[in-house]
């Protein structure tokens, strides 16, 4: 059930720990200073709220000091030795900068892409020589998951993270839909897709969710959590054929490509134990060792004819049930089709 704001102040159309990070935002993106009034405004809240929140950043060490100028007050991030001095960088550096400031454009609408691209612009000015740099790369991704109005939730995440607290949401996908408290330990990028790996408290056990399915999104800030020291996000993705894990028992894939594929196929990691040989008739062969066969089924049919599985039995299988359903489909479509077109002569 949503939250109800606190009677006699104005909630403002974000959460505190929402607002905090805007807040920091807008220090970090205005180092000259923002009159106090105009950051009451962006945020919609009042002057007396944002006057809380920056005691808040203060007391987690976030330097902040007054600045006058002729006319008026402004408030802005404390300047350090460390970052008075400019950080200098190649014209290559600034270049594979430029490239990675088109490949983050996949989380557009997240933190990640506001604060990086924020980052860039006081690295390379927009509308310099440098600047057009990000003009000389492209990234064209695969079906992004589009996170724009999702990002007061995944500010709740970030904070849940960075600050070990516990989220509460309604999960809308998995075997068990429903509300869920989690442990939240790290993100995950995955096929341009963000995902949330943590303890489920119901279930005693690690899992992940799919930022998008995740709805009502909230920290428990009564519920912190101690982070198990031994956990490692990348462990628990080994043997895995994307982003469906499985338990420690490996199973041995083997599917062999046609020739017309083998210049495609070949120069890939499809997965860190792969190993590939030259078959006579100039196919490749393409073995692995992977804890689930989920994401390796889509992977097979995505090649169509130019594939066939060798090893296991099991994924054959499964391959030809979905191809032998898509070709009922596809049949019973042309029959529907055939029938519409005598009806219409």
């Amino acid at each position: 059930m949503p939250r109800r704001p606190s009677s006699g102040r104005p909630s403002g159309q974000y959460t505190q720990a929402v607002r905090l990070f805007k807040l920091y935002e807008l220090l970090e993106s205005n180092p000259e200073g923002i009159r106090l009034e105009d950051a009451a405004t962006q945020l919609t809240v009042t002057p007396r709220s944002i006057r809380r929140d920056l005691k808040a950043l203060e007391m987690a060490g976030v330097e902040i000091e007054s600045h006058e100028t002729e006319t008026e007050r402004r408030i802005r991030r404390k300047a350090s030795a460390s970052t008075a001095e400019p950080i200098r960088m190649t014209r290559f550096q600034k270049y594979s900068l430029a490239a990675l400031r088109r490949v983050v454009d996949v989380m557009q609408g997240t933190p990640f892409h506001d604060d990086f691209s924020q980052l860039v612009a006081r690295l390379i000015t927009p509308g310099s020589e440098d600047g057009a740099m990000v003009e000389r790369f492209l990234y064209i991704p695969e079906a992004p998951k589009n996170y724009r109005k999702l990002k007061d939730q995944i500010y709740e995440i970030y904070d849940g993270i960075l600050r070990s607290y516990t989220l509460q949401f309604q999960y809308d996908g998995g075997t068990t839909p429903g509300p869920r408290r989690v442990e939240p330990y790290a993100l995950v990028l995955y096929q341009n897709g963000l995902y949330v790996v943590g303890r489920d408290v119901q279930k005693n056990a690690d899992r992940t969710f799919a930022v998008e399915r995740m709805k009502r999104v909230r920290v428990v800030a009564n519920a912190p959590f101690k982070r198990d020291p031994n956990f490692n996000v990348s462990k628990l993705f080994e043997g895995a054929f994307g982003i469906f894990g499985g338990g420690s028992e490996r199973i041995h894939v083997a599917v062999d490509f046609v020739q017309r594929l083998a210049p495609v196929v070949e120069p890939r990691e499809w997965h860190p134990s792969q190993k590939i040989s030259h078959l006579p008739e100039g196919g490749i062969r393409v073995e692995f060792d992977v804890t689930s066969l989920t994401e390796v089924v889509g992977w097979v049919l995505r090649w169509g004819a130019g594939a066939v599985v060798r090893a296991p039995e099991e994924l054959r299988r499964r391959v030809q049930d979905e191809q032998r359903k898509a070709l009922a489909r596809y049949d019973e479509a042309s029959a529907l089709g055939g029938e519409a077109g005598a009806m219409r002569s």
